[in-house]
């Protein structure tokens, strides 16, 4: 297994420097970029405000990650079809105002919105932060189900000792596992900077992984068990679980995936050289290729007339008994997303039809499986944990997804 991982790893770098700059738009239009992060090194620091290079680190992820894995297209691309409607002076008013860098609306398999600014082109693949969460949860969801309640430590027995022992699987993906936790990017203690090294986000310790890093976090002693509060060490987990669970490399894994979704261009994600991928949030996609998840969500799991997602992903994803709800109003999110109703193995619901993904700098997925729209947006905001202008939004988008 060490020798296919080093083999798997050695490929993905060389991938990673094949595709660079793999098409003509990239050459001709690079200037457009955004602009280009100055002498960073990595995601955590090109990424800081958009004035440093957000814009360019968000559509050149590759560049900052210390090994990208690619994925070829699917051998059965999915290709919508095309009725484009012109957005309304209101809506292009929003887009600009949120520091849209691309937006889209499929409704029947029918692409009847596409906008991009400046710089941005049907190939331009985008990084999805926190929204490749819902994605993590999808890829792996067919075995994660089976085991949701079976603890960590009886999957991973390495884990068994730590805070994550004895927590169940269904805890872990709900995010309801009450690990101390908390995202402030500008402080070097803070636990999501310090996972950059377990991750791939940055250089600072490449020999750290996955593993060794969830052993560190400690309980977080103002939260009960079972109360709700945003880890994303949790999705992390969910990807080790996932792939332990189907027995397959997680590049092995997450490739089938994305074959089966009908992804038709070169998509990717950051990770480490342990062979361990950045499961929580980096993930890169083309806009076309990131609403397909949504578009499969709303289409009943189907892409290519097969099944990709199954029925009782539906179940267990719109499903939730009081304690469930009774948690999201309790955490921190249930002020600041008054949409919510709850949140379900990553994925925040709206209503019976209605959940979306969210991640940092406004990048989002939303699907309505009652009219069958899905809808993604890529962003730039300012500040990546821009909540006034996830305020604006959630409600539009929301909107949006109920309009057509």
């Amino acid at each position: 297994m060490k020798t296919q991982v080093a083999i798997t790893i050695l490929i993905s770098v060389l991938i990673t420097g094949a595709y660079a700059q793999e098409s003509e738009y990239e050459w001709r239009f690079g200037y457009q970029m955004g602009t280009r992060a100055p002498d960073e090194i990595n995601m955590t620091e090109a990424a800081s405000t958009a004035d440093n290079g957000a814009v360019y680190a968000n559509r050149n992820v590759p560049e900052f990650a210390i090994v990208a894995w690619n994925f070829e297209p699917s051998t059965n691309p999915l290709r919508f079809k095309e009725d484009t409607r012109k957005l309304r002076g209101a809506d292009l008013v929003h887009l600009g105002s949120t520091h849209t860098d691309g937006y889209i609306v499929v409704k029947d398999g029918v692409i009847i919105h596409e906008y991009y600014a400046q710089g941005m082109h049907q190939t331009t693949k985008h990084a999805v932060y926190s929204v490749g969460k819902s994605w993590t949860s999808a890829v792996w969801h067919d075995v994660l189900l089976k085991a949701m309640k079976k603890k960590v430590g009886e999957i991973l027995p390495e884990l068994k000792g730590s805070v994550y022992g004895p927590q169940t699987v269904r805890n872990v993906v709900d995010m309801r596992t009450s690990v101390y936790w908390y995202e402030d990017y500008d402080d070097p203690e803070s636990p999501v900077v310090i996972s950059g090294s377990a991750t791939g986000w940055d250089f600072k310790s490449i020999e750290t992984d996955q593993i060794s890093f969830l052993k560190t976090l400690k309980k977080n002693p103002k939260l009960k068990e079972g109360d709700w509060y945003y880890v994303s060490a949790d999705t992390m987990l969910m990807g080790l679980l996932g792939s332990k669970l189907k027995g397959k490399h997680p590049y092995e894994g997450l490739r089938q995936f994305y074959d089966a979704l009908g992804l038709e261009h070169i998509s990717g994600t950051i990770a480490n050289l342990h062979g361990q991928y950045s499961a929580e949030g980096g993930q890169y996609f083309t806009l076309r290729d990131f609403v397909k998840l949504p578009y499969a969500m709303a289409n009943g799991g189907m892409i290519n007339e097969k099944t990709v997602i199954t029925g009782a992903y539906f179940d267990d994803v719109f499903s939730a008994d009081e304690k469930k709800k009774a948690a999201w109003k309790k955490g921190p999110y249930a002020e600041v997303m008054p949409e919510v109703s709850f949140y379900s193995n990553q994925w925040y619901v709206v209503d019976d039809n209605i959940a979306f993904g969210i991640g940092s700098y406004g990048q989002f997925n939303i699907f309505n499986r009652k009219t069958k729209v899905a809808i993604a947006k890529f962003s730039t905001y300012p500040t990546g944990q821009g909540f006034e202008m996830f305020a604006k939004d959630i409600p539009w988008l929301i909107e949006q997804a109920k309009a057509f």
